[in-house]
């Protein structure tokens, strides 16, 4: 049962990085990579427990704070002007 939600995951990523080629804005593209990150952190956390390798979950957390602060600051950056100022 866990195979198949890797492969559903894996399927989504896909879809997300579709997505991400078909977006116009910088907030739709923003939006795809913090769902991409998500898709990823579930990933690793569902080979996590199929393998039964806790130390993989550590990974998946540090994975997770990583990807949240990227997505908070890239979007403070784009707030305050961007490459325009």
């Amino acid at each position: 049962m866990l195979q198949i939600t890797i492969y559903i995951l894996i399927f989504s990523v896909l879809l997300l990085l579709l997505y991400q080629l078909r977006s116009h804005t910088i907030w739709e593209r923003l939006i795809g990579l913090n769902l991409i990150v998500l898709k990823t952190v579930l990933l690793i956390t569902v080979y996590g427990v199929m393998t039964d390798m806790p130390a993989v979950l550590d990974i998946s957390i540090t994975y997770s704070i990583i990807g949240f602060l990227s997505v908070t600051l890239i979007s403070r950056f784009l707030l305050r002007g961007g490459r325009l100022k």
